[in-house]
């Protein structure tokens, strides 16, 4: 490790310059969900079990218009390296059109439908009243995230990567001050309880969302600041050829969720207490698992960039020294998590066998977490980068559907193990991640143009 990082110093270098701010960017992000959850956790399990099943269904809508946004970003890191810029606008036009398509369906199905997707979790009629107000609430903030990550994506395509973490620095520091007022009564306003959260995150992504347009279309005039028309410029075959690439990195992030979802419905047939470990453990989890996305888009970028140049030769080797440098921070990350993992508790105010699982599930998600790094950066960065899309679905989806899923069902329902042997079996899939996407690292069979 060490002789890698003295013979890497200027790689290292321009990988940091572009994964820093997306960490911080995405940590910051995160961060706003961890406030809603620490500052409901004072509240009671009711609280943080109802606000972690809604955010199930945030999370499909996020990775369902995130895939249309990663899918465009693939086109416009490549036709970055090209330097074309008219084609980056369009792109954006496309990442902009079907991504708040989806963010207005998914607003309108929480509000009409809140009560039965929360009953697809639980049947508690306490956690279900909870968790449809705050669904409810919190929805119209879907538009404007889709917004901010479609500009933003745009931005990174181009190496820009400090105006969307500035975004998320003004969307956390407006969610801490309204959370507070609004989830506890403040300054004259009653006490709102997980309504408050809910709100408090919606004018909060609007800030954020104002912010990243403002600093592009009006203090900087940034690159990306494509008029109506060059944004709206794209044609069909435009668009035909987008989904052929972003379809299935849709269906990839669809069916990835779906899966995370499942796994909550299995670990909820356990109890409210189950369900609020892994709620505790994923936000906590999602929230170092940042760092290998960090890492990994930061790979796409590089690596699209490359092959848009036409540097195939050295897009091999790009990709290789970023695997190992996942690995690396998956290994550091994972030493300071098992550390931590006993003090989160003190976070969240829970029984004490509810503590014992929380504890010893980050312990074994601190363990995984070099493989877990490793996995994401070969599927969002190397292979989505390269373009190789269909083999990062197809090691997806057997890692999920196939080995994940139906052992933990077994461990719940067959031999009603605890929630933290659930999550061990739940995290083989790991392990093929890491034994399917090898040798095709090191075949260069993923490095596809897809601009030229």
């Amino acid at each position: 490790m060490y002789n890698f990082l003295q013979k890497n110093r200027a790689f290292i270098k321009s990988l940091l310059v572009l994964a820093v701010p997306i960490v911080l960017q995405n940590l910051i992000g995160a961060s706003i969900n961890l406030l809603d959850n620490v500052m409901i956790g004072s509240l009671g399990e009711n609280e943080i079990a109802a606000t972690g099943i809604a955010n199930q269904y945030y999370m499909i809508f996020f990775n369902t218009a995130d895939g249309f946004i990663m899918g465009a970003g693939i086109f416009m890191a490549q036709y970055w390296g090209k330097r074309d810029v008219s084609m980056i606008h369009k792109f954006l036009g496309i990442a902009l059109l079907f991504s708040i398509g989806m963010a207005v369906t998914f607003a309108l199905g929480g509000i009409l439908f809140a009560e039965n997707i929360i009953h697809l979790f639980t049947k508690d009629h306490v956690v279900t009243a909870l968790g449809k107000k705050y669904l409810i609430t919190v929805t119209l903030s879907y538009i404007f995230t889709t917004v901010s990550l479609s500009f933003g994506m745009a931005l990174r395509s181009i190496g820009e990567t400090r105006i969307p973490m500035y975004g998320s620095i003004i969307g956390l520091f407006f969610n801490g001050i309204l959370n507070y007022i609004f989830i506890f009564g403040k300054l004259g306003i009653p006490a709102l309880g997980v309504v408050g959260a809910g709100l408090g995150t919606t004018v909060a992504r609007f800030m954020e969302m104002c912010y990243i347009l403002s600093v592009i279309y009006v203090f900087k005039r940034n690159i990306v600041a494509g008029t109506l028309k060059e944004i709206g410029g794209f044609t069909f075959p435009l668009i035909k050829k987008f989904l052929i690439t972003a379809t299935p990195v849709v269906f990839n992030d669809i069916m990835w969720t779906a899966g995370f979802t499942t796994y909550f419905i299995i670990y909820s047939r356990l109890g409210t207490n189950a369900t609020a470990t892994m709620q505790i453990c994923s936000t906590i989890n999602n929230i170092f698992n940042i760092f290998g996305i960090g890492v990994a888009i930061a790979a796409g970028i590089m690596i699209g960039n490359q092959i848009g140049e036409n540097k195939i030769k050295e897009v091999k080797e790009t990709a290789i020294k970023i695997s190992i440098s996942g690995i690396t921070s998956g290994i550091i990350i994972g030493i300071i998590f098992f550390i931590i993992a006993p003090y989160v508790t003190l976070l969240f105010r829970i029984t004490d066998d509810t503590k014992k699982h929380v504890i010893q599930v980050l312990r074994v998600m601190s363990v995984v977490l070099p493989l877990r790094f490793y996995g994401i950066v070969q599927i969002i960065g190397v292979l989505r980068g390269g373009g190789d899309v269909f083999y990062a679905i197809c090691t997806e989806l057997i890692a999920v559907w196939g080995i994940g899923v139906p052992l933990s069902f077994i461990g719940v329902e067959f031999f009603n193990i605890s929630i933290t042997l659930v999550y061990c079996l739940t995290c083989l899939e790991e392990v093929f991640k890491v034994i399917a996407t090898t040798p095709r690292l090191l075949s260069g069979k993923w490095i596809k143009s897809l601009v030229n």
